[in-house]
């Protein structure tokens, strides 16, 4: 029904315009009662009761088809408050006019009528419509006088003349401030509600939300974005401290609090990333910022700062941390994550731990690359990387240096059959054929073998020997091992001895 009547309801202006008129429908019900009530106790003829009642119903009528049309949209006061105002003061004037005592309730009535301006009209057009009310009166008090002198007590109504005179411009003026002050007020609050919704956005598209945290009552306040970051919804949950520290993942969860006690407490900023628990079981990073803000004497600092969604940076970073050590079509370590487990290796073999370096390449290699592709050829390195790690021990390392050149690292073994046995596996598992996109592919091993003493005493020189008996492996026709020789230090290459089968 009201969609009916008032069509665009919806609109903001429109609500405010039909609120009115209800209004004044309400307070002209008031008036008509009042009227009706001045004609039995015998104030008011019923021929005036009659036009009273008349005009009143034509003017609401009236105004219902101007909201109706939708006349009030064209206008910044929609709902026709300065025009209502006018036409019901008009009215009440005439009943005083027609009335025979008692005018001072009129009076009452017309400050009533005024009070529908009271919060959305200026001062100006406030004080402009007093004024002519109280003109208005002055006018009424002169037909009295001129018309109908014996109903008038001139000295009393020239009093209630003077008295609506001073009043209602001073009513006018309280009124248009208290109006101006509640449109500013309006005006602050949007810009205030449009700036945290900017704000809210920033940090949306920014990805960083703000926080305050209070000790006093271990209560925070978190931006909507903070809560996003979360994972959590601001309306089915408050944050305090130790539903916050829940949020911490375990392992940094001590770290993180001693921080925020250090910001607390000293004074410091707090510059630190940490990880959290979604509520999905999954784990982000955050990155945070504070610092404390010192309020009233005697109270303790409080925390503000913001926290940002890092996880993409450290997935990235992690990604390039792998790439940095390992092999990126096998996993496996590449050549300086290899360099630097070596290094570490011999430190641990300067103390009597044993040590050997199995240098392995692929006999066969290049013909199935050149001849079935690099895709295949990709696919048999992966294959063969998952086979080598296989053969190994758990404690052994494998690595890839590039092509199809493997390096396998084998710490704390008892003794040279010991080794042996793993380079066979290793043989073994090359041997086997691989089942590659429908293919069958034969490829083969030749393994070079360098155990750490005196002549291969640093990384450098393990790496060179086991590289050097590699190619002796292969020059004795390839599909097998050589260790090599460490009574012959000067040349890695002129010291391999025919100690394992070709």
């Amino acid at each position: 029904m009201r969609a009916h009547f008032f069509p665009g309801t919806n609109d903001s202006r429109q609500a405010i315009r039909m609120q009115s008129y209800l209004l004044a429908v309400l307070t002209s019900l008031l008036g008509i009662l009042l009227m009706v009530i001045w004609y039995f106790l015998g104030l008011l003829s019923g021929e005036s009761l009659a036009w009273i009642l008349a005009t009143t119903l034509t003017l609401l009528l009236l105004f219902f088809w101007l909201f109706r049309i939708g006349l009030g949209l064209r206008y910044t006061d929609a709902s026709l408050t300065l025009a209502q105002m006018a036409a019901a003061s008009a009215v009440v004037l005439g009943a005083a006019f027609a009335a025979d005592g008692g005018r001072a309730v009129f009076l009452v009535v017309l400050v009533m009528v005024s009070l529908f301006g009271a919060l959305c009209l200026r001062i100006r057009t406030l004080l402009i419509h007093a004024l002519g009310v109280v003109a208005g009166y002055a006018c009424v008090i002169g037909l009295l006088q001129l018309l109908r002198p014996d109903v008038l007590d001139l000295r009393l109504e020239l009093l209630h003349l003077l008295v609506f005179g001073l009043c209602m411009p001073w009513f006018a003026l309280m009124a248009g401030y208290v109006s101006e002050l509640r449109e500013r007020l309006t005006r602050a609050y949007r810009a205030v509600a449009e700036s945290e919704r900017t704000l809210a956005e920033a940090q949306r598209l920014a990805q960083f939300g703000s926080w305050t945290f209070d000790p006093s009552d271990r209560e925070a306040l978190w931006s909507q974005e903070t809560y996003r970051i979360f994972g959590l919804d601001p309306a089915e949950r408050v944050i305090d401290h130790a539903a916050f520290r829940a949020l911490v993942h375990q392992e940094d969860r001590e770290r993180y609090a001693a921080l925020v006690d250090q910001a607390l407490g000293e004074g410091r900023e707090l510059d630190t990333e940490y990880r959290i628990l979604l509520p999905s079981g999954a784990v982000r990073w955050i990155h945070a910022l504070a610092r404390p803000v010192a309020r009233a004497p005697g109270r303790e600092p409080m925390l503000q700062g913001m926290v940002m969604d890092i996880t993409r940076r450290k997935t990235h970073e992690d990604q390039i941390r792998r790439m940095a050590h390992f092999d990126v079509l096998t996993g496996l370590p590449n050549r300086n994550l290899l360099m630097q487990l070596l290094r570490h290796a011999v430190a641990g073999a300067q103390h009597g731990t044993s040590l050997a370096v199995l240098f392995i390449d692929l006999d066969g290699f290049k013909a199935v690359n050149d001849s079935l592709g690099h895709e295949v050829g990709d696919a048999l390195l992966t294959a063969f990387a998952q086979r080598l790690g296989g053969a190994l021990r758990l404690s052994d390392t494998a690595a890839r240096l590039g092509g199809d050149e493997f390096v396998a690292l084998m710490e704390d073994f008892g003794s040279r059959p010991e080794v042996e046995k793993v380079v066979a596996g290793i043989l073994l598992s090359a041997a086997m054929p691989f089942q590659l996109d429908g293919r069958e592919c034969r490829v083969s091993a030749s393994i070079g073998i360098a155990v750490h003493g005196p002549a291969c005493a640093d990384a450098g020189a393990l790496m060179k020997a086991a590289d050097a008996a590699m190619y002796a492996a292969k020059r004795d026709g390839k599909n097998g091992y050589r260790f090599h020789d460490q009574t012959a230090p000067a040349d890695p290459a002129a010291s391999v001895m025919q100690t394992g089968p070709a």
